[in-house]
């Protein structure tokens, strides 16, 4: 297993992040123990979960506690979606993230969490009171590292500069989607994120199923995300997508492996790419992600994939979508609970 330093720190992290979202619940624990117990004893050290992903923060840590493997792992959780029906039930504020941390480190059945990141957008708060209450967090033990998820660029920069006017730390990681199908991220996020030591630990990195090659233009299937979605109704599920799968998928099958992995593997040899957050729910999705961590891709191999969606572009809009278009509505004041997309935050008064 290769290791990579996490942006400017001197942490050092597996290339492939085991992702919790899915199927990490008390019915499926047995499997759960599992997997984390073969991850780790497969060299994966970079586990991520959050408050908000059902009872995934319990079960990864009582696997950890069972295992006794709770101080071999980067355990990365996060804080700031919707955790109950109250006012300050969510964002970033100092009262939330206090709170939100204890109630973490019970749940995680641990003293301290290793990376603790803000999972969305709080256009509310101010970023010092943020930065003020993480810096709190580390002072007292609690907190080592802190990042960030689905955040602008303009906004990490801000989190950045503010940290090194107060001499707080700074922001070490940002998790935004990036995948074979959607690379916006190559325009900005990467080289701010290589000029200023942040990071990147990108999650739907299949996106989210379109690049296990299941989905066909014209062919329903009965399991999925979008088994029963129609066709271009959004801007993810697209036919632009699904004939770009079409002419990835030749390319894996002549290296003999399957189009999850030459897609998970095209992804850790991007410039800026510190590890891919791999959603394996099950053993087997575990192992494909594992072996695609010894494959490289030839240079011949990623001109291809640039041909099919060339750098910058995307197909299937997971970044606009949950980035920068909840962002401009955030700060134009024009915001709502935008459903569908991966960030979003109310405003006052609404």
């Amino acid at each position: 297993m290769e290791y990579r330093q996490l942006g400017k720190s001197g942490l050092r992290v597996s290339k492939l992040c085991l992702g919790t979202m899915v199927g990490f619940t008390e019915t499926n624990y047995s499997e759960v123990k599992k997997i984390i117990d073969y991850a780790i004893d497969s060299g994966i050290n970079f586990i991520d979960t959050a408050d908000c992903y059902g009872p995934s923060e319990e079960t990864v840590g009582k696997a950890l506690f069972e295992v006794g493997k709770r101080n071999k792992v980067v355990l990365a959780t996060k804080f700031g979606w919707y955790m109950g029906q109250g006012p300050n039930d969510y964002g970033a504020s100092l009262k939330h993230i206090i709170e939100n941390c204890e109630a973490s480190l019970k749940r995680l059945k641990t003293d301290y969490i290793d990376l603790y990141i803000i999972h969305v957008v709080d256009p509310n708060t101010p970023m010092e009171e943020t930065l003020y209450a993480l810096n709190k967090l580390i002072k007292d033990g609690k907190v080592r590292y802190i990042g960030t998820s689905k955040h602008p660029t303009y906004l990490i920069l801000e989190g950045i500069f503010t940290s090194k006017k107060y001499g707080w730390p700074q922001f070490i990681s940002e998790q935004p989607p990036y995948n074979i199908l959607d690379r916006s991220i190559e325009n900005e996020l990467i080289p701010m994120a290589i000029k200023y030591g942040v990071g990147i630990t990108p999650f739907f990195p299949l996106a989210s199923g379109l690049l296990s090659g299941k989905y066909k233009i014209g062919q329903k299937i009965d399991q999925g995300r979008y088994a029963k979605a129609n066709i271009d109704e959004g801007n993810i599920f697209t036919t632009k997508a699904l004939t770009a799968v079409e002419k990835l998928l030749p390319l894996a099958q002549t290296k003999g492996i399957t189009l999850a992995e030459f897609s998970l593997a095209w992804l850790m040899q991007k410039p800026g790419i510190t590890s891919a957050i791999h959603g394996a729910r099950t053993l087997d999705y575990l192992k494909s992600g594992l072996k695609a961590c010894d494959i490289n891709l030839t240079e011949e191999e990623l001109k291809k994939v640039d041909e099919i969606v060339p750098p910058g572009t995307y197909v299937s809009s997971y970044y606009e979508d949950s980035i920068l278009r909840p962002s401009r509505m955030f700060f134009s004041g024009e915001a709502r609970k935008i459903k569908g997309t991966g960030a979003y935050i109310p405003l006052n008064n609404t």
